[in-house]
């Protein structure tokens, strides 16, 4: 069965101690110059929508880079491995198990649209393909077993970043945190490189830097900050994939990374959802942080989410913040970095 491949990834301890931690420290705010060494002035990049496919070119790019975008498929599979966890489990179960197809509005189903979409996946038209998250829509070993399955037989290197459904059982008790934690190691691992940190890790595909950074929790923790700061110095064009996307102006919560209003007041879903409600606090600084400094970056050509299930498209700070529509129906994004000429 294949494993995620590439030539060169950036990897950090899967079960280290910060994976189970929760954030309770903050970071201070510093300009994101003050903490790098990445150039101050980047080569031209511009970026294009034809769509729902992105097309980014810059003068940094030296080849073309193709990568498929996969998010919020929200598979319903299960086994008797999940037997013991159905009470958790249900509501999710039966929430996209019929879908329409997005173009011909045909009835359909998020399992027969992933196989489709994945048996079309070839190493001449990718040279990735990315899934940011609610891939499962609950944690399931028999999902997992399909992903790899299908994953694999595509023979395109994969990479995943986990959504806030694919580690949580409604219901089940204890802090997001935690939560996450231990589904990601129970269920989730074998969807990552071997040694990497689900947590953050990024691969270099070709000269151009994909990011992937877990969000699903709506927070950013300090070590996820230091990596990404780490990373974006190194000055290669570089994407953010994450699930949750980033706060831009005039978005609901929902676009919730550094969203000012995000908190207890606002989290309309912990009931429905059974999960711990949002701190009353809002945001810690570290998250807000974050934000700031990948948007600050001279050398981010974009930030690729999903989690809204809906195709949108902000600009940040001169940065490009694209949303993929849910792939429960079919929907995926093309996403080609390219040579500016």
């Amino acid at each position: 069965m294949s494993t995620p491949q590439t030539s060169q990834l950036t990897r950090r301890g899967f079960f280290g101690a910060s994976l189970g931690t929760a954030l309770t420290t903050a970071v201070a705010p510093t300009a994101f110059a003050a903490e790098t060494s990445a150039p101050a002035v980047f080569p031209e990049t511009s970026f294009a929508l034809n769509g729902v496919d992105a097309k980014i070119y810059s003068k940094a790019i030296a080849e073309p880079v193709r990568v498929l975008q996969i998010s919020d498929a929200h598979l319903f599979l299960d086994d008797e491995r999940g037997a013991d966890y159905r009470d958790y489990s249900k509501r999710m179960a039966a929430a996209y198990n019929k879908t329409k197809h997005f173009k011909t509005g045909a009835d359909t189903n998020p399992i027969d649209e992933l196989t489709k979409t994945l048996a079309d996946v070839t190493p001449e038209k990718y040279d990735a393909v990315v899934l940011t998250g609610d891939i499962l829509s609950f944690p399931s070993a028999a999902g997992v077993d399909f992903l790899l399955e299908k994953l694999g037989a595509t023979g395109v290197p994969y990479y995943y970043v986990a959504g806030n459904h694919d580690w949580h059982f409604e219901g089940l008790p204890g802090p997001s945190a935690d939560l996450r934690a231990e589904w990601t190691s129970k269920i989730l691992a074998p969807l990552y490189p071997k040694g990497a940190d689900p947590l953050a890790h990024s691969v270099d595909v070709k000269g151009v830097k994909l990011l992937l950074v877990d969000d699903s929790t709506y927070e950013i923790l300090p070590s996820q900050l230091d990596f990404v700061r780490r990373e974006l110095a190194a000055g290669l064009p570089t994407a953010l994939f994450m699930h949750i996307p980033l706060y831009a102006p005039g978005r609901s919560v929902g676009y919730g990374v550094g969203h000012p209003k995000w908190g207890a007041a606002t989290d309309g879903g912990w009931q429905i959802e059974r999960r711990e409600r949002w701190p009353e606090a809002g945001h810690t600084e570290t998250t807000f942080a974050f934000r700031r400094d990948v948007l600050a970056a001279p050398n981010l050509v974009g930030v690729f989410t999903g989690h809204v299930h809906l195709s949108s498209l902000d600009v940040c700070e001169g940065k490009a913040n694209l949303t993929a529509r849910a792939a429960v129906d079919g929907s995926t994004v093309k996403i080609e970095f390219l040579p500016l000429v």
